[in-house]
């Protein structure tokens, strides 16, 4: 009997290894980058990113999120604006000298787990670009978002100034025909009456004569 339960716990305890352990080390995979791994981009401001199968986890101060991108001596090169959101992480960087970079990634998925890795890629300068300090990189994607807020509240303001003006009207018109309706309902119900009243006499004056 002890043998047949110990087979059983020892079965039960491999089934639930099997199961579980895959999604105990499961990690986004990496669908893409960019520049993509081998690539040869033209030397300028380049926004290096890492797109995953699944979206990243949402931390504001992007903590846990990092890329670095190293020339082919290990300097590393000026970065700035980091981006987590959706699937993707990504960072701005100023590359000016012609040769071969390496970029080394790390992100968090969803669930909490961490993930890193590495791709390389080339740069040529054919247009005689000049390497831009940290400072110099702005952040295009927060830029291109700041006219639709503004445009957005901007409509906002529009449409609360308007409503109530609106909605005043439609309840004036609703209270005056609610009056009308109450009015015909009273004169109703007194013409009713004072027809049964006159109907009701007539028979007892009849009686007198």
């Amino acid at each position: 009997m002890k043998k047949v339960i110990s087979l059983t716990a020892a079965i039960v305890a491999i089934a639930a290894n099997l199961f579980f352990a895959p999604a105990a080390f499961a990690h986004d995979e990496v669908n893409s980058t960019y520049p993509a791994s081998g690539e040869t981009v033209e030397a300028g401001q380049i926004s290096v990113s890492v797109t995953f199968n699944e979206d990243v986890m949402s931390s504001p101060d992007n903590s846990g999120f990092e890329i670095k991108v190293s020339d082919a001596k290990g300097n590393e090169q000026p970065t700035g604006c980091l981006m987590a959101g959706g699937p993707s992480v990504s960072v701005l960087t100023s590359i000016a000298e012609a040769g071969d970079y390496t970029v080394d990634w790390r992100s968090v998925s969803n669930d909490g787990h961490a993930n890193e890795g590495t791709f390389k890629f080339t740069v040529a300068n054919t247009s005689g670009y000049a390497q831009e300090a940290v400072d110099a990189l702005a952040c295009p994607m927060l830029m291109d978002a700041t006219p639709a807020a503004i445009m957005y509240a901007t409509d906002d303001m529009k449409r609360d100034a308007t409503a109530p003006a609106e909605d005043n009207g439609a309840v004036t018109g609703l209270a005056i025909g609610a009056g009308f309706i109450v009015i015909g309902a009273v004169a109703a119900v007194l013409t009713t009456r004072l027809r049964e009243r006159r109907a009701a006499k007539k028979p007892a004056t009849l009686e007198e004569d």
